[in-house]
């Protein structure tokens, strides 16, 4: 349900964007700060980690919204997917996480999705078709002696 309302804020945003021309850093500076300063004040202890949030999230969404607006939504996702993968991996480097060998199988599943939704596979499919193509016509050649008559004709 995560990944549906997420694509659902996706392609919401490329709407918004486009229709509004908004600026990345104009749609990423209408969040609402006021919680976030009421939670400082009920614990101080998360200021230091809030400050460090608010640079990473704004530099998050700024570079996001961009991709949106000059490339489109799946293309964000895609990207999206591959921030997964880092994160994913630094975890189990720092020793956060264990290994799972059903978590590669997933991250595959989801990646081949995609690849497949933006229609990465077309180009390959083209290439496999051009070289089938060129492969039966030199093997149709050969086995015919460059005559192209079929051998049931009635001539």
């Amino acid at each position: 349900m995560a990944q549906v309302v997420v694509a659902i804020q996706m392609v919401l945003e490329e709407k918004f964007v486009y229709k509004h021309d908004v600026h990345p850093l104009r749609a990423v500076g209408t969040e609402d700060a006021l919680d976030a300063f009421c939670q400082i004040g009920h614990q101080p202890l998360i200021a230091l980690a809030l400050l460090g949030n608010i640079g990473s999230i704004a530099f998050f969404n700024f570079a996001g919204i961009s991709v949106t607006k000059e490339i489109s939504a799946t293309t964000r996702m895609v990207l999206d997917s591959l921030r997964t993968l880092v994160i994913w991996a630094v975890s189990l480097a720092v020793g956060w996480e264990t290994f799972h060998g059903l978590e590669v199988l997933g991250f595959g599943v989801l990646l081949t999705g995609a690849a497949l939704y933006n229609g990465l596979h077309r180009p390959l499919l083209a290439r496999l078709r051009r070289r089938g193509d060129e492969s039966s016509g030199a093997e149709r050649e050969g086995l015919l002696h460059g005559d192209s008559t079929a051998i049931n004709s009635d001539s």
